[in-house]
């Protein structure tokens, strides 16, 4: 025979909560009514209750402050407590407030959720949590998982230079904001040749850095030999440049001391292309990029200020790639959300139109200014008009959303034919269905269903109740089935003998089994049961011969 505490409980508890088996600890964690309240689960899991307080994490979130939606116990020493919606490695990491991006998204959960990862593991440990189990205690910065390459020569922010996609290269990285801003063939240099390497196997998998800060840089012999033995002096740049050793006829001119210094790709030009031949060098304009280049967008920017317009987009280190940003997108009248986000620019910044100046006139210019924003403007309407009275007012967001084209919520309740009971639990295409001919694309009808139960489903009384109705100016034959059904279920849950027909049960007559009286016949090659017209007399059912009257009723 079982103890008493094995007959009452649903079950062994989890090696965590083994302390708490025994009747006499239900209340530890169950209130009245069997309920397991979740300030029971907090006033134990304290580390959970901080971070909820302090509004950090996925337990923040209000759709997940009910414990048992994801938790359950009394299925074992050993159960896995944790129930994952759609399993762990579907989980939308973004809800804890830190979403995985690049190579992070690729990565599976324990490799980074390790007991080597986890800060404070001491104050975890005095709540007796796992370090090998929970997903507590990670740090958001970079270097509280991966190892200081860099040896904390450049600090701790790592994403000022590298993005989560690759270590390397650091597209973030600009040299031109160091101390020593590379020009001409300094570009092409691997960077190992001026920041030599250093070994110092100070971690297992990194055995050693790049030197990053030079003892000496300032002149070119800090790096480069002088050729001519000090018989110029140490001024290297008053007859080179960093364009060549051997330059053209004025590779010695310093244009860094001019009013526009050459940066990025204006150090590749050649003089002729600005100071052309038989012209002035002075008195150029250069104070806007248009002073020189065309303005390959047609003017679309011209609301903006001439001087800097460009720059905000476009550096002298080349046109493209754009340095207009995901974060500068959300600033714009149209914030990028849901699918939109997954959308190349040029699916909607498409070229059309000719520009870019006299000498590109058949050039297509992509478009950046838009006179709408509706979803209309740019999608094609599938529905054809049907739905316009919601759009109009709401847009095509009365149903849909960014996240999904495929994602719908209407409220059915708005047409002329509100969902109850089992019509609920129907999929939208199985009365809207594709409407067209061949000739045009399928889509589905959303207006001018019929709404009858006869116009969607068989009459299996083969017309026994129809009453004749004038509609539109005809008399048609309509059967009320919601005179005897609902829509939750086809029983006649309705139906009433005593009120519904002309021969209410009294008597004996109430115990009697329907089909005692309501015979089986066939009917247009269909077997139905007879309701009607039958006999009210008694002697149609009782006495001689009453089956066969039965079968003659009328």
């Amino acid at each position: 025979m079982l103890p008493l505490h094995a007959q009452l409980s649903p079950g062994e508890l989890h090696q965590s909560h083994a302390f708490l088996e025994g009747l006499k600890n239900c209340t530890q964690c169950h209130s009245s009514g069997n309920r397991i309240s979740p300030d029971k689960c907090l006033a134990c899991h304290v580390a959970l209750k901080e971070r909820i307080q302090a509004n950090q994490g996925l337990h923040a979130r209000q759709e997940y402050r009910n414990c048992v939606d994801c938790h359950s116990d009394h299925h074992g020493r050993n159960f896995e407590m944790i129930f994952w919606k759609g399993g762990q490695e579907n989980f939308d990491h973004s809800q804890t407030g830190y979403p995985l991006e690049g190579a992070h998204a690729r990565q599976e959960c324990r490799a980074c959720h390790r007991e080597e990862h986890i800060a404070g593991k001491a104050r975890l440990l005095e709540q007796k949590i796992s370090l090998k189990r929970t997903f507590l205690g990670l740090n958001r910065d970079c270097l509280s998982c991966h190892v200081d390459e860099h040896r904390g020569q450049v600090g701790k922010e790592c994403l000022n230079c590298h993005e989560m996609e690759k270590w390397k290269p650091a597209p973030k990285f600009d040299h031109a904001r160091a101390r020593f801003t590379l020009t001409g063939r300094h570009l092409e240099v691997a960077c190992e040749k001026c920041h030599t390497p250093v070994t110092d196997n100070r971690f297992p998998n990194d055995a050693g850095f790049l030197k990053f800060k030079l003892p000496a840089f300032a002149r070119c012999a800090d790096c480069h030999e002088d050729f001519h033995r000090g018989r110029f002096g140490n001024d290297c740049q008053t007859c080179h440049s960093t364009a060549g050793w051997q330059s053209g006829a004025f590779a010695g001119f310093d244009h860094g001391k001019t009013r526009f210094p050459l940066l990025g790709k204006h150090q590749s030009v050649k003089c002729e292309s600005c100071h052309q031949p038989g012209k002035p060098r002075r008195g150029l304009a250069f104070a806007n990029c248009r002073d020189c280049h065309n303005d390959y967008h047609s003017g679309q920017f011209a609301a903006r200020s001439s001087k800097g317009a460009c720059e905000e987009c476009h550096t002298v280190n080349g046109f493209s790639p754009s340095t207009f940003s995901l974060d500068a997108h959300q600033q714009t009248d149209f914030p990028l959300k849901g699918a939109h986000l997954a959308i190349p620019c040029v699916a909607c910044h498409a070229g059309g139109g000719n520009g870019g100046g006299p000498n590109r006139s058949m050039l297509k210019i992509n478009r950046f200014t838009f006179n709408s924003t509706r979803c209309q403007d740019c999608h094609k309407d599938p529905h054809r008009g049907e739905v316009d009275r919601y759009t109009q007012t709401g847009g095509c967001e009365h149903c849909h959303s960014v996240e999904s084209w495929r994602k719908i919520h209407f409220d059915h309740g708005q047409t002329r034919f509100a969902l109850a009971g089992r019509h609920r639990e129907m999929a939208c295409n199985a009365c809207h269905r594709p409407a067209g001919s061949s000739g045009e694309e399928k889509r589905p009808q959303l207006t001018g269903l019929p709404l009858l139960c006869q116009d969607c489903h068989e009459d299996i009384h083969q017309g026994q109740f129809q009453t004749a109705t004038v509609s539109a100016g005809k008399t048609v034959n309509v059967t009320d089935c919601s005179r005897c059904h609902t829509p939750s279920r086809w029983q006649p849950e309705l139906f009433d003998h005593n009120r519904h027909s002309k021969f209410p049960l009294e008597g004996a007559h109430r115990s009697v089994p329907c089909r005692n009286c309501h015979p089986r016949e066939e009917r247009n090659g269909v077997v139905i049961t007879v309701f009607k017209p039958l006999s009210g007399e008694c002697s149609a059912c009782h006495g001689e011969n009453s089956s066969k009257r039965r079968g003659t009723r009328q």
